[in-house]
């Protein structure tokens, strides 16, 4: 009888932990993988770029060092494309950027504007035609508000208040204005600094040959060197007009972008 009893306890035990190894390997078997291998084609997807329709391209070249130069300068730390970057602008090397950064061999359908274009090259594209450019040379530095202006065609660069003597030294050679622009970024350019400027390859072909520049006032300098950008476009020598068709009223209209 005690032998019965034992048996079947022995059989029972057998029974029960046969069915908890089977729920212990069910519970695993419902475990999901760590990793769901279906999902891993959608998420590494490489989106397709959209190009923007209105952009700014700058254009560089491979061994360019001015080109280097620049975005060094721009990319600094704490310097115009991290500010313009912290206020929403794109800026990189896809279509989709605000400010594509390509170059010269990656856009062939500029190749005829660049042959005569200094390099960096930085123009505003629409509709594959140029709208603005920068000109580099006697404009104002390459900056946010000017690539503000490169995309929007507006000018919010906020106004400097630049001194003005209520009296002022003139020789009389030439009528004077005010409202200047700058040179090369100068805002308050010396005597020496506007000659070796108008005596240069911008300005050297618009200076009547009798003109003593030299012996001028910073004011009639300044005045002619505005005269003379605000007629970009005229061919042939410079020639003064005469007094009551220039000076302020007729060219006020603002200072170089």
């Amino acid at each position: 009888m005690f032998g019965r009893l034992l048996a079947k306890a022995a059989l029972l035990l057998t029974v029960v932990t046969g069915f908890t190894a089977v729920a212990q390997d069910q519970g695993r078997n419902d475990n999901p993988p760590a990793v769901n291998t279906t999902a891993t084609n959608e998420t590494t997807e490489t989106r397709r770029v959209v190009p923007r329709n209105l952009r700014v391209l700058f254009i560089t070249a491979k061994g360019c060092e001015k080109c280097e130069a620049e975005l060094k300068r721009l990319r600094q730390t704490g310097g115009e494309f991290e500010s313009m970057q912290a206020r929403g602008w794109k800026i990189g090397a896809t279509a989709d950027s605000h400010i594509q950064i390509v170059d010269r061999a990656d856009v062939p359908e500029f190749a005829e504007l660049l042959t005569a274009r200094e390099l960096p090259s930085v123009i505003c594209v629409e509709n594959g035609e140029v709208l603005r450019y920068f000109k580099h040379g006697c404009t104002t530095p390459l900056d946010a508000w000017t690539f503000g202006w490169l995309m929007k065609g507006q000018n919010e660069r906020p106004k400097a208040a630049v001194p003005e003597e209520i009296q002022v030294e003139t020789t009389g050679h030439y009528p004077l204005r005010g409202n200047h622009w700058s040179v090369e970024g100068d805002f308050n350019p010396t005597s020496a600094t506007l000659v070796t400027h108008l005596r240069g390859s911008n300005h050297v072909s618009q200076i009547a040959a009798e003109w003593k520049i030299e012996e001028w006032s910073v004011e009639e300098l300044r005045s002619l060197h505005d005269d003379l950008h605000e007629r970009e476009g005229f061919s042939g020598t410079f020639t003064q007009l005469p007094a009551a068709q220039t000076g302020v009223g007729q060219f006020g209209a603002g200072r170089k972008f």
